[in-house]
């Protein structure tokens, strides 16, 4: 095989006829023939060329032949190959960039609501399942906190983040806190919390514990104590939309591959590592198949990227379907949905 005048490893035949099986298998769900890539793409060669060019593409991992009266299916390695010679910032249609510019055009309400209706979106716009991880509580900016007193030695703490929506925790204290004395713990400790991360307070808290507590009186401890208790790590949420839409697509007609995708929609633990993973990404993060972690995401594509509040990383959305996905379109879309999320959460 010649690969010097060729992208990768492929001659620029092989190159442009697996580009163009790719596509064709990603449009029909069928296997790809020889005849049929000869008459339906302009690859410049006769269906006897093509042919020879699909066993070599076979030979060396690219195609699968499933019988051998059939035509042949694209490979994961076929697929990363696809992806990596896309070009580098796939455009996003007018439409699409209209609907998602409207989608978020209203003033910022509810932060949850708007990661919820950012999952409904992408289904709405790919017909696969999408998620969304709401932002990790460590990396939110805290605009105040306030504690309210619920009964003996019981306190609702809240805080409110700056991108808007608030969060609360019951928390026990040790001793009985009336509404005044609860007031002015708060108002203590906005003084130095505004404006830090839940992490950035949490440390700083543990730091003012630690230096010399006989130097806090009562009540300055309590105060800390409670803040401790909301600067506390919690359970980053996720969205799931679209399980039911993703059926649809012709791989699922398979009762085996329909139970596949329905277990790896449920486990959130497994989901959430995922997305966690593309928060290092500055770009989107695809996984292919068996390139995917979890062994049960294996017979899926994920296309996933973080969102953010300046350089800070909040949380990532995605979409997971069949890995005969459209990526020249969900690729585009994922990417410019999280910066329009950005930019509305940095407003």
């Amino acid at each position: 095989m010649q690969s010097g005048d060729s992208p990768g490893e492929l001659t620029r035949r092989q190159h442009g006829l697996l580009l163009a099986a790719v596509q064709e298998f990603i449009a029909t769900a069928e296997p790809v023939g020889s005849q049929q890539l000869a008459n339906r793409h302009q690859v410049g060669i006769r269906a006897a060329m093509v042919r020879n060019l699909m066993a070599e593409l076979e030979e060396t991992g690219y195609l699968h032949q499933p019988h051998t009266s059939a035509g042949r299916i694209p490979t994961d390695k076929a697929f990363r190959y696809y992806v990596d010679h896309l070009t580098p910032q796939p455009g996003i249609g007018f439409e699409d960039r209209s609907q998602i510019e409207l989608h978020y055009s209203t003033p910022i309400g509810d932060v949850h609501e708007i990661i919820r209706d950012t999952s409904r979106l992408l289904t709405l716009m790919t017909g696969q399942a999408a998620l969304v991880m709401a932002p990790r509580l460590e990396s939110v900016v805290l605009e105040r906190v306030q504690f309210v007193r619920l009964r003996e030695r019981e306190v609702l703490a809240i805080f409110v983040a700056a991108a808007g929506g608030a969060q609360n925790r019951f928390v026990q204290t040790e001793v009985d806190h009336g509404q005044a004395e609860l007031d002015r713990m708060g108002g203590y400790l906005n003084e130095s919390l505004r404006g830090r991360t839940l992490e950035q307070a949490r440390r700083w808290i543990e730091e003012q514990l630690k230096e010399d507590r006989a130097n806090y009186d009562r009540f300055m401890r309590a105060a800390l104590i409670l803040g401790g208790s909301i600067a506390a790590s919690a359970p980053t949420e996720l969205y799931v939309n679209g399980s039911s839409k993703a059926l649809e697509q012709p791989e699922f007609a398979d009762p085996n591959r329909m139970r596949e995708l329905l277990r790896a929609l449920e486990d959130r633990t497994a989901l959430l590592d995922l997305l966690e993973r593309s928060l290092s990404h500055t770009g989107p993060m695809i996984s292919i198949g068996s390139e995917n972690f979890d062994a049960r995401l294996a017979g899926f594509s994920v296309v996933a990227a973080a969102y953010a509040s300046g350089a800070m990383p909040l949380g990532s959305l995605a979409v997971v379907g069949p890995v005969r996905m459209d990526y020249d379109r969900v690729i585009p879309l994922v990417s410019y949905t999280a910066r329009a999320l950005s930019r509305l959460l940095e407003h």
